[in-house]
């Protein structure tokens, strides 16, 4: 398991990883996420400059692990330290790289992001649109239906056996 401060021989973790660590020993940790604030997160590489296409790469890839964080608490209703502190994380990187891209450019990696994730795990245009724009109520409601068949299917598992 990586360190769990923020200081060691390795040297400061990013900026943007200030605030985002974790606490805990060698027995029980929380919040650890090795890219934001574990042996990954340590040092930026300023002889290493992205170009614009790479640059495009890593918003789409913190905006998807973004999505999936929100996504799983839209659909089972819990969340944890570590969602919270990729999402800080993932937000603080989005928005740096949104001061580079055009705005057109950062909504073409959001369309593609939220196009792929919707595909590849075959959601549909009305739970989308639930996710995005639905009330608490609707939120908690599809939540119950998602453990109402999560249980479905664990009993027929267990029915099987």
């Amino acid at each position: 398991m990586d360190e769990i401060s923020t200081n060691n021989d390795k040297g400061k973790l990013s900026t943007d990883s200030e605030g985002l660590g974790a606490w805990g020993d060698k027995t029980f940790v929380v919040g650890h996420v090795s890219e934001v604030n574990g042996s990954e997160a340590y040092e930026e590489v300023p002889e290493f400059v992205p170009t614009k296409h790479e640059l495009i790469q890593i918003a789409k890839y913190w905006f998807l692990r973004q999505l999936e964080n929100d996504f799983f608490f839209f659909v089972f209703a819990q969340t944890g330290s570590s969602e919270w502190r990729e999402n800080v994380y993932a937000s603080l990187r989005i928005n740096r790289i949104a001061q580079i891209l055009s705005e057109p450019e950062l909504n073409q990696v959001i369309e593609e992001v939220e196009r792929d994730f919707k595909r590849e795990h075959k959601i549909s245009d009305a739970d989308w649109d639930t996710f995005n724009n639905g009330t608490m109520e609707q939120w908690e409601s599809y939540a119950a239906k998602t453990w109402q068949e999560f249980e479905c299917q664990q009993a027929d598992t267990t029915a099987t056996e």
